[in-house]
Order: structure tokens, then C-alpha cells, then sequence
């Protein structure tokens, strides 16, 4: 399992007036896995999220990534394995207005201390896996909706990271470009990244291969495999000369993990 969460609470506010934003969470994922974590506004999700981006912590219970607990790391050690295991797509993009697509995807290795030529080489290399090999050099106001996700892919996905998470990916975006970059995860998810969607949009959900429904902080299903309803023809292989097959699987780490 890359994720482990069991009896896993949040609470905000004083405990005179404290509020639980997740209860009772007992949730496994397993490495090359792609679901959906669905629920209503308010019900849990965007916190769910940030703790297993380890943005933030639970007040109490276990959350272990690749076996190590976190509560154990200090604010450096929780840093690396963001920047390096895991990759944040959000719904805003969030990309640098000022600086091309090309040097968007570099950025989080320069934070990484990866060298400028072999940055660059990488950068490149991902964008034209994502479909943006024309587009490289084109700053954001110049790009679509879609085409912004794409770089943000990218950008997410420099350091190899053991997982994926995409915080409402589609919400800005229109139906097909919102279908196409489903079909990019699930490609993405086809080389063994492990990939976790937070959506309301059943749509997005059910190319999935498992939905986790919250309401008021709380799972209330999990389901997978054949007990979903889904759609045909969902998955969409890149040919293989745009570099997916030769761009490897994530986080093939020899020795102990570095976090």
C-alpha cells in the first residue's frame, strides 16, 4: 500500500466549539490505483486532500505513505516527499503568469537542485507527453484552459512522484477538455502512477476505477471494480514515440526512501 489511513479524525477550533471535519477515516491505496473521492460541499474532501498531500495534519489516528508514519516527520522531512512523491494538480492551474510553459514544468526541480541542462531536457520531454510539444515556449495567457492543465500535469509530474493528486482538475474546464485530461491521468496510471481525483462531477468520477463517497467527514462508500458503471472505450493510449513507454515508471528508488 502507498497510503494507509485508519481511525484518522480532523477537528478545527477550540474544543468548546470544535468542528469535525473527518471522522473515523479508515481508507487503503494501493500502488497503481486511480479513484475518484467524491462527496458535497463541506463534506470533507479539500481536507481529506491536503492531508494526504501532507499540507496538513490529522488531530488524531495514523496516516503512513509507503509504510513511514507521517506524524513522525519534522516540516523538512514532509517538505522532500512532497517535492519528491508526490505531484498537486489543481483546478486554478496555478501556473507562473510570467514564465513560459517550459519554465513552469522546471520549477519544481529547480527547487529539487536537478542541474539546468537535465531540467530542461526533462521539461521538455514531459510536455511533449502531455501533448504540448508546440506549446512549449508559450506563456499562460496564450494557452487554453486544457492546455494549462496539461502544463500543470507536467509540472506535477518532473520528480517521478509515487502519487498523483488533482484537486477538481476539471472544474474549469469545459467537457471535452475535462474528458481528455481523464484519459491523460489514466494513460499516466497505465505506467504505474498512482492517481487520486477530488470531484463532484459523477462524469469525472466514474472513469475511475473506484469512487470514495464522503458526507460530513465521513466515508460512506468505496466502491471498485465491476461494481461500477463504466463507460466505454474510457482509455486513451499516447503513441508510444511521444515518449509515455520510454518515460518510465514512477519512482523506481533504489535503497530507503529519502523523507
Amino acid at each position: 500500500m502507498v497510503i494507509q489511513i485508519s481511525n484518522m479524525y480532523k477537528f478545527y477550533g477550540l474544543k468548546s466549539n470544535r468542528v469535525a471535519a473527518l471522522q473515523n477515516i479508515n481508507l487503503d491505496i494501493g500502488a497503481g490505483e486511480i479513484l475518484s473521492i467524491m462527496g458535497p460541499s463541506g463534506s470533507g474532501k479539500s481536507t481529506l486532500m491536503n492531508i494526504l498531500g501532507c499540507l496538513d495534519r490529522p488531530t488524531s489516528g495514523v496516516y503512513k505513505f509507503k509504510g513511514r508514519d507521517i506524524s513522525r516527520l519534522n516540516d523538512n522531512q514532509l517538505a522532500v516527499l512532497r517535492n519528491q512523491y508526490i505531484g498537486f494538480v489543481f483546478q486554478n492551474f496555478n501556473l507562473l503568469s510570467r514564465s513560459t510553459a517550459l519554465a513552469n514544468v522546471e520549477l519544481p526541480m529547480v527547487y529539487a537542485g536537478v542541474p539546468a541542462a537535465k531540467r530542461r531536457n526533462i521539461a521538455m520531454e514531459l510536455l511533449e507527453v502531455v501533448g504540448l510539444k508546440d506549446r512549449m515556449h508559450h506563456y499562460p495567457n496564450e494557452l487554453s484552459g486544457g492546455q494549462k492543465q496539461r502544463v500543470a500535469i507536467a509540472r506535477a509530474l518532473v520528480n517521478h512522484p509515487a502519487v498523483l493528486l488533482a484537486d477538481e482538475p476539471t472544474g474549469n474546464l469545459d467537457t471535452r477538455a475535462g474528458t481528455e485530461i481523464i484519459k491523460l491521468f489514466d494513460t499516466l496510471n497505465s505506467i504505474g502512477v498512482t492517481v487520486v481525483v477530488v470531484t463532484h462531477d459523477s462524469d469525472v468520477a466514474i472513469q475511475t476505477r473506484r469512487i470514495v463517497y464522503l458526507r460530513d467527514g465521513e466515508i460512506v462508500s468505496d466502491v471498485s471494480g465491476n461494481n461500477l458503471n463504466k463507460k466505454e472505450n474510457r482509455t486513451f493510449v499516447y503513441d508510444t514515440k511521444q515518449g509515455v513507454v520510454e518515460f518510465g515508471r514512477p519512482h523506481e528508488r533504489n535503497g530507503r526512501d529519502s523523507f
